[in-house]
């Protein structure tokens, strides 16, 4: 696979500094898994009624939890997807810039979410935002992999192919399972939070593979 130099200006400086875009889009995700706990707050109550309190708090935790875990999947391919590539250009630094505008509106969608857990269409909103997410971030890593314009010289074919699917295939699930909402939204919570468990078995099954075939 051929090494393509880093993007330069017509003066020869670099374009686009690829850790600091690696520093940014971690503090975001970060701070969006951190803004998720924000809402757990007991209301004023008095001393003999905290366990009604924390009783009445544990559907906003449940959320925080399903939440927590949707935005940590999504970060797990984001890192993985950083690390096949080798340098940015200016429209990798947009496309980057445009998944991150996704992230940063997760914790509104989880708040929606925690305050009408059994709405459907609040759950709609945070799937939609969900796959916004996931489908910025394919287009970001479509970009980098044509022609192998963005990526380390030592990426394996299956793994290019991998990240892309990682990125395609919460979107479709989200899809699929949106008008599910409308008749019970268990079971597509169910189906939402077991999305992390599919993406790391299909991870580490890929993983294996390409380190048993030929680059």
């Amino acid at each position: 696979m051929p090494t393509h130099p880093a993007p330069t200006d017509t003066t020869g400086h670099r374009i686009a500094s690829l850790p600091r875009l690696e520093a940014l889009g971690d503090a975001i995700f970060a701070f969006a898994l951190t803004l998720l706990a924000l809402d757990l707050r007991l209301p004023e109550i008095k001393a003999e009624a905290l366990a009604q309190g924390i009783l009445a708090l544990l559907p906003k935790l449940l959320i925080f939890v399903f939440a927590f875990l949707v935005i940590a999947q999504e970060w797990d391919v984001h890192q993985r997807t950083m690390l096949h590539v080798d340098h940015a250009d200016g429209s990798f630094v947009w496309l980057y810039l445009l998944s991150l505008m996704f992230v940063v509106l997760m914790p509104a969608s989880a708040d929606i979410l925690g305050r009408f857990p059994l709405q459907p269409l609040a759950l709609v909103f945070f799937g939609g935002n969900t796959a916004l997410l996931c489908l910025a971030s394919w287009l970001m890593w479509h970009y980098a992999s044509q022609g192998d314009r963005l990526l380390k010289a030592d990426i394996h074919r299956s793994m290019v192919k991998l990240i892309g699917r990682l990125w395609l295939y919460p979107p479709l699930v989200i899809l699929v399972t949106m008008p599910l909402a409308f008749l019970s939204v268990i079971p597509v919570y169910v189906i939402w939070i077991l999305m992390p468990v599919l993406s790391y078995t299909v991870s580490v099954r890929a993983i294996k593979r390409s380190r048993k075939s030929p680059a």
